[in-house]
């Protein structure tokens, strides 16, 4: 039995059921791992035989307690060395996501927990997703971007901020907090993004921006 292929495959049915708010669909999952319909059915059957999944025709697969929990330490695995590799040794997100999904089979839990714990038992991931999820809630997925991916005249409400202590003080006495709305006036080709925020008009660098998450208000037809 391949384990990391097992690991692969319940954290991308995890994340599909998190997305979809309802079972993970057997097409879904193979264009998100890349590999045949008749392959990902094969699997199944195998995640099912582990006591790892349920699957019912025509609706899609649904983890069971067993494969919940399996899926969720993979996922908070995979959360916590791509924390390491983008807050400490300073990777690119997207590069950060690629490396942490080779090493998140090869790590193990006392390893990551002292990692866990050298980051100062971090909440929330490089983009912005919490780390301890309760398995209980696992479809409650707030949708939230970075503010530096955010589009010009968009906006939304500030979800979170993981930023250091000063920081965060600094911006909430500017009127960036939690709950607050905040809209994108402009973008600036060096990387810095205006706001405007409980009135006022404030400039931010690009560092400080993709660490301020939003939750984005729907466009209106």
């Amino acid at each position: 039995m391949n384990i990391d292929r097992f690991e692969e495959y319940l954290e991308t049915i995890l994340y599909l059921i998190r997305k979809n708010q309802s079972p993970a669909k057997t097409k879904q999952i193979s264009e998100e791992l890349n590999v045949s319909p008749p392959s990902v059915t094969e699997m199944i059957k195998k995640l099912y035989s582990s006591g790892l999944v349920e699957y019912t025709p025509y609706q899609g697969v649904e983890l069971t307690e067993k494969g919940t929990d399996q899926a969720l330490r993979i996922k908070r695995k995979h959360q916590v060395l791509e924390t390491f590799l983008v807050d400490v040794l300073d990777f690119d997100r997207k590069e950060a996501h690629k490396e942490a999904c080779e090493l998140e089979h090869a790590v193990s839990d006392a390893v990551l927990e002292k990692i866990y714990e050298f980051l100062g038992c971090p909440e929330y991931c490089p983009d912005g997703n919490p780390i301890n999820v309760d398995k209980n809630n696992i479809r409650l997925e707030e949708k939230v971007i970075p503010l530096d991916e955010m589009e010009e005249g968009s906006s939304g409400k500030v979800a979170r901020v993981t930023l250091p202590r000063e920081t965060k003080e600094r911006l909430t006495s500017l009127g960036i907090l939690t709950g607050e709305d905040i809209e994108v006036r402009r973008k600036q080709k060096q990387g810095c993004i205006s706001v405007i925020a409980v009135g006022s008009e404030i400039a931010l660098g690009k560092d400080i921006a993709k660490k301020i998450f939003i939750a984005p208000k729907s466009k209106s037809l």
